[in-house]
């Protein structure tokens, strides 16, 4: 959004809300979920990150602003498994504010994974928010484009700190244990996955991916592992579409017999009946 014909925007986004709703209308999940980044928020509390995540070019941002966004961003990097970054410049090297985003994505994370990149443009005013993978899935446009109507509104009153906030709350509309870095699964099942995972006794989060690479399923699903549980023990269970496998890995000892009884799920993977095959899994996994 550009941020110089906010007033007008402005203007024309009330009138939008001031016709569109009626009184006593029930609003669609999709719908609340968007209004959550239009209101007054509070920042979550987390912990301090190791990580980089802010990428304050433009210097928009003071040394406190960028360790308390830098913490948020680091919190959803691991709890979301999201590649999220933030990028402030006054200078876009002779690219589209939509190149200069998806470049800033492909150098930080070599283009892998779900990406949620949050562009803060001063040279030509127009901020981007770029998503990749599951970000895609479970933040819509409209909350994308809603989000992005507020934080402008921030800018303009200088206030960096929480335009980035409020942009990158869009993670927390991913979910916290289906991951579909594949984009493989629609937006209703991955809702129907996750709800039945979070209802599991076991801490179960399980990773949908598209592995291009020459490395190893095993190695992937490690990496993300230690990179969710941190300081919690749980299970991950990793589909890979390409290669139709479907693994499984803890700290914790599983079942020797898991990965044996995982053959039933992987034959169903290699049907392409994924919603099957990760079901399965976790039927496996549960036990």
């Amino acid at each position: 959004m550009k941020k110089i014909f906010w007033t007008s925007i402005t203007a024309i986004f009330t009138c939008i809300m001031l016709f569109s709703c009626s009184p006593g209308k029930d609003v669609p999940t999709a719908e609340r979920s968007t209004e959550a980044t239009s209101q007054p928020f509070t920042e979550r509390n987390v912990g301090h990150t190791d990580g980089t995540y802010i990428f304050d070019k433009a210097s928009v941002l003071s040394t406190e602003d960028i360790q308390a966004c830098n913490d948020y961003a680091g919190w959803l990097y691991e709890s979301k498994l999201i590649n999220v970054a933030v990028v402030t410049t006054n200078d876009l090297e002779g690219k589209s504010p939509w190149d200069y985003a998806v470049d800033s994505f492909n150098e930080i994370y070599e283009g892998k994974g779900s990406g949620l990149v949050i562009l803060i443009n001063n040279q030509s005013n127009e901020d981007i928010v770029y998503r990749t993978g599951s970000c895609i899935t479970n933040i819509n446009q409209q909350s994308a484009d809603n989000a992005m109507f507020w934080a402008t509104k921030e800018i303009i009153g200088n206030n960096y700190r929480n335009a980035v906030m409020r942009l990158l709350q869009l993670g927390e509309l991913c979910p916290v244990h289906m991951i579909d870095n594949s984009q493989l699964f629609a937006y209703e099942d991955i809702k129907l996955i996750e709800k039945r995972l979070i209802s599991l006794k076991k801490d179960v989060t399980v990773l949908s991916t598209k592995n291009g690479t020459s490395i190893s399923n095993e190695e992937i699903l490690k990496t993300y592992y230690n990179r969710k549980y941190k300081e919690i023990k749980g299970i991950m269970v990793m589909l890979d579409v390409n290669s139709k496998e479907i693994i499984a890995y803890s700290d914790e000892k599983l079942s020797d017999k898991l990965n044996a009884r995982l053959k039933s799920a992987n034959e169903l993977a290699e049907h392409d009946d994924y919603i099957a095959a990760i079901n399965k899994a976790i039927d496996l996994v549960e036990k």
